[in-house]
């Protein structure tokens, strides 16, 4: 929205792509993205998408340290070479996502070019390093510490500070940035979702109560997940006499994440019994996890984790799955709201005793409590319900100059 005009719509450079903002190019809004390519087979350069442009630079998909260093420099110099975007696209505002040297660099100058500077923080990344390298799962830990120390100056003492309006993942995220100082009425809190045309329409029937259930996670086998506590109360629950399957969906950064969890499998007798798939396109995984009949939600509670807005939670949900998660704010709110599933404590007993309870339940009872959580996602979690929020809260950003509309 150009606020001298008050237009009803707004043009907008983001650099790095967030899936929701396809949603708000569909009701005519100008954005143009800016990010890396995924694989180095992808052609670098100016990319046409739903009738923008994405500007797509070069990156390095080795795995030492000198070519993560390459990457995270090829990455910082396309965003550099894109300012120039600034100039030439007649924008009202420019905003970053995770990033911090380009961040920290248009939040000194964004203003002086008549833009406003909006930060999306989808996780806390600094701590997130610091975390890693106390936990000794970082493979290059003093890079790590470094990054978790500068990116935390940046963050705390430059970009929120001087940002006009940042957005967040969870109401827990903007209690914890609170904490260090920064205006909750400058942070908005914009939970993960689901698109609509992603959610598959309701089972016909349910499942067959012959069959031995299939226990399904989603995401991301990072060490810090401590997912071992997934297969440890996969074998409590066959030793118990409870015919289940465990399938991990996904991949990890660390080459050593997915023959970790296959070590601790073989351990415990049970690597028969898991299946490992690897990183799967996006369809191809809702696919792969609607085929189950329990989703697992685990997260570590730490602080680093408590702040995040679950992703395979709402994943679930839309696929009409029943869920077993720990206790952590937002998945204890959602379940709480969805009635689609249990919230227990941190432990692979507990867990355990999660997927037992979910068990016992009759195939058309796990089927209507999958079914709520359906309903819950199609009202409250799609896109465009999410967009209808963020849509209105840009528009109160750059209409009111100087004003933040924090509590909306």
């Amino acid at each position: 929205m150009n606020a001298r005009l008050c237009s009803s719509k707004s043009s907008v450079c983001f650099f790095s792509c967030v899936s929701r903002f396809q949603e708000l190019l569909s009701r005519g809004h100008h954005i143009d993205l800016v990010m890396q390519a995924a694989s180095e087979r992808e052609t670098v350069g100016p990319h046409s998408w739903h009738g923008r442009t994405v500007w797509v630079g070069a990156t390095d998909c080795g795995d030492s340290a000198l070519h993560r260093a390459r990457k995270q420099w090829l990455s910082f110099r396309h965003d550099f070479r894109s300012l120039r975007l600034l100039k030439l696209g007649s924008y009202d505002a420019v905003q970053v996502r995770d990033k911090f040297l380009i961040a920290a660099l248009l939040a000194l100058t964004a203003r002086r070019r008549g833009l406003k500077f909006f930060y999306w923080l989808s996780f806390p990344e600094p701590e997130s390093q610091l975390q890693r390298v106390r936990d000794r799962t970082a493979r290059f830990r003093l890079i790590s510490f470094c990054r978790g120390v500068l990116f935390g100056w940046l963050l705390y003492r430059l970009i929120l500070p001087r940002c006009d309006h940042a957005f967040v993942q969870s109401a827990q995220m903007r209690s914890d940035l609170a904490s260090h100082g920064i205006d909750p009425k400058k942070l908005t809190p914009v939970p993960m979702g689901i698109s609509r045309s992603e959610v598959p329409p309701p089972r016909a029937q349910p499942r067959s109560s012959s069959a031995p259930l299939t226990l399904v996670y989603l995401g991301t086998l990072s060490a810090q997940r401590r997912l071992e506590v997934l297969v440890e109360m996969l074998a409590m629950l066959r030793r118990s006499g409870h015919e289940m399957r465990l399938t991990f969906i996904g991949g990890g950064d660390d080459p050593q994440d997915q023959p970790r969890l296959e070590r601790r499998a073989a351990e415990l007798g049970i690597a028969d019994h898991v299946e490992i798939t690897g990183t799967l396109p996006r369809q191809a995984a809702l696919q792969h996890a609607q085929k189950a009949d329990i989703g697992l939600s685990p997260f570590f509670p730490t602080p680093v984790l408590r702040s995040t807005s679950p992703t395979k939670l709402v994943e679930y949900l839309a696929l009409g799955l029943t869920v077993v998660a720990n206790d952590h704010p937002e998945q204890r709110r959602v379940l709480r709201q969805s009635d689609a599933g249990v919230c227990v404590p941190w432990g692979a007993r507990h867990f355990a005793r999660g997927a037992a309870w979910l068990a016992a339940r009759t195939p058309l009872q796990r089927q209507r409590m999958g079914e709520c959580g359906r309903r819950w996602v199609l009202a409250h979690r799609t896109y465009d319900r999410i967009a209808d929020e963020l849509e209105g809260q840009y528009q109160r950003l750059l209409v009111t100059p100087g004003v933040d509309s924090g509590d909306a």
